[in-house]
């Protein structure tokens, strides 16, 4: 998203004050710092076996517990690939097929994988969702949406 999207949609410099791409810039860094940060964490304590302090304990009830880690401070690989993967190929595959139809089998899926099983509720939360987010991105921010246009 740091390549593609920042530097494609922000207007040309005006060649006084920051860009406007800073901000953006700058704001998916320092999210992308903290997560890398929060991950790196994570995983030296687990990977050490070092329990947390019991003052920093999410629940007093976990201090009987041997690893130390809460339900909180614990990372699910599969849970988090269920959702990284998609938005992954979500990203990609709207360059080639558009936004309006990778958004809606982005939605679809990630409410399979979440769970959900009502296959009219599905279709129609992500038709709306898509629908809706396209008429705000287009005609109410002015933005063009990625990828090849549908209706243009």
């Amino acid at each position: 998203m740091l390549t593609w999207a920042i530097p494609k949609y922000t207007p040309p410099y005006p060649g006084y004050g920051a860009s406007s791409s800073l901000v953006p810039i700058v704001s998916i860094c320092v999210m992308l710092f903290m997560a890398c940060l929060s991950l790196v964490f994570i995983g030296l304590s687990s990977y050490l076996k070092k329990p947390l302090p019991a003052e920093e304990r999410e629940f007093p009830e976990d201090l009987d517990s041997e690893s130390g880690f809460t339900q909180v401070g614990r990372v699910n690989l599969l849970h988090l690939s269920k959702i990284m993967i998609p938005s992954v190929l979500f990203v990609v595959a709207i360059e080639y097929i558009g936004y309006m139809f990778a958004s809606f089998v982005f939605l679809t899926i990630l409410q399979f994988l979440i769970g959900s099983r009502r296959w009219i509720q599905m279709i129609l939360v992500s038709i709306i969702l898509t629908t809706l987010l396209y008429i705000i991105m287009r005609y109410g921010f002015g933005v063009p949406v990625p990828g090849p246009q549908i209706f243009e």
